[in-house]
């Protein structure tokens, strides 16, 4: 029975802490890993991002939904544009381009996720974009790219943490998008 008040008291103290229940805001800060190139031969292309997330938060600091819930600190398109914009610029792409040569970039998915466990909980950040060529009227090509972390955890994290967790994923699925051979050269034909 003490292991049970000893769980209670615990709990009760974390609640009274607030631990989970403080607002924090992820900082993204995508880095891109490319070399520079010519495979753009200086085209003008479009960069044009749109978030369809199904909603505006990452998800809770705590487990199994509870807590207080993760925003993105500043504009996620903005963010996610700028990188792509950078990515496609260190590839001989020039990015101020018309609507008929466009690189679209639908932000499908930002989760972050608190499963509990025995001993620990599974925390799991998804980042989801989708990449589409468009030429004219024309979508030649499109491709999903996935950026994942995951890890276990027995409190919650703090917000140097869930940073490192967040971009991680994030900067898997840009980099993907931007090392995705077919479609810089579908951008750059």
């Amino acid at each position: 029975m003490k292991g049970y008040q000893a769980v209670i008291a615990v709990a009760a103290l974390c609640l009274l802490s607030g631990c989970a229940f403080q607002k924090q805001a992820v900082r993204l800060q995508p880095q891109i890993d490319l070399s520079q190139s010519n495979l753009g031969s200086g085209k003008l292309t479009m960069v044009n991002v749109a978030d369809e997330r199904p909603r505006a938060t990452l998800g809770t600091r705590g487990a199994g939904g509870i807590g207080e819930q993760l925003v993105i600190e500043g504009d996620l398109k903005q963010i996610i544009q700028d990188a792509l914009s950078d990515g496609l610029r260190r590839q001989g792409f020039a990015t101020d381009g018309p609507i008929e040569n466009q690189l679209r970039v639908e932000i499908r998915n930002l989760d972050y996720a608190v499963n509990t466990g025995f001993w620990a909980g599974k925390l799991n950040v998804e980042f989801l974009l989708k990449g589409i060529c468009i030429k004219n009227e024309s979508r030649p090509y499109e491709q999903t790219y996935r950026g994942e972390y995951r890890t276990n955890v027995q409190v919650v994290q703090g917000e140097e943490a869930n940073n490192n967790y967040v971009n991680h994923a994030v900067n898997q699925a840009v980099n993907a998008l931007l090392n995705d051979r077919t479609l810089i050269e579908c951008l750059a034909r």
